[in-house]
């Protein structure tokens, strides 16, 4: 994959990551009426766009710094794990959002699994040259 197409898949996996995580922090919050459902909403789809683009990137450079290999896997995916973790807890926590740790499991689980499906993709590319 040439690095134009990889940016590509970036920017559409962040889309798809702010309709989806959006959406479902829109429904998970629907009981706690309309203010609060939109409000988390448009704090979880704004973060899962801006953080699926950031974490990636911070995902890549730890991997790099730690020297490629298991090490960098383990180290790129445990640092960007806690900012997956840090950042929304935060954004919903200031937001007021109602029902937090069920508004972000989804991201983290997801978001963990693709982490690691990038980090994996990277060293497997890293090897083959």
């Amino acid at each position: 994959m040439n690095n134009q197409n990889s940016k590509h898949s970036i920017i559409i996996s962040a889309i798809l990551a702010a309709v989806g995580y959006g959406g479902w922090a829109v429904y998970i919050n629907f009981e706690h009426g309309q203010q609060a459902c939109i409000t988390a909403g448009l704090v979880q789809g704004t973060y899962a766009f801006a953080s699926t683009l950031f974490i990636t990137k911070v995902a890549h450079f730890v991997y790099q710094k730690c020297g490629y290999g298991k090490r960098g896997i383990i180290f790129g995916f445990f640092t960007s794990f806690l900012a997956m973790l840090i950042f929304p807890l935060t954004l919903h926590t200031l937001a007021a959002t109602p029902n937090i740790i069920e508004t972000i499991l989804p991201g983290l689980i997801w978001g963990s699994i693709y982490l690691m499906g990038v980090l994996i993709s990277l060293e497997a590319t890293r090897r083959a040259k």
